[in-house]
């Protein structure tokens, strides 16, 4: 009877032993996947950081040239507001009495 508790231990050890392991190598490979994917984070947030500087020297820029040129813009904005934006009814009655 001793020696069969001795060998249900060894049993119960080796198979923890390979659980161990086992679960030691998935946690490697995810640390290592986990790894992989805050470098590539890192790297996005860095060209985020840079592009967005540009973004606001750019806007900036943009401010500058409508302070100078302003007139210019308002009439090519209302140029394209009065493209897009429909005509009232009446305006229709008006052309359509016109046509006819």
């Amino acid at each position: 009877m001793p020696n069969e508790s001795l060998i249900h231990a060894d049993i119960f050890f080796f198979i923890s032993t390979v659980a161990l392991v086992l679960i030691s190598i998935a946690i490697v490979v995810a640390s290592v996947y986990v790894i992989k994917i805050l470098r590539n984070v890192k790297e996005v947030t860095d060209k985020m950081n840079a592009e967005s500087s540009e973004i606001i020297s750019d806007l900036k820029k943009l401010r500058a040239n409508l302070r100078d040129e302003g007139v210019k813009w308002k009439h090519v904005a209302d140029l394209a507001r009065n493209f897009f934006v429909r005509k009232g009814k009446s305006a229709r009655k008006a052309a359509d009495a016109i046509i006819k």
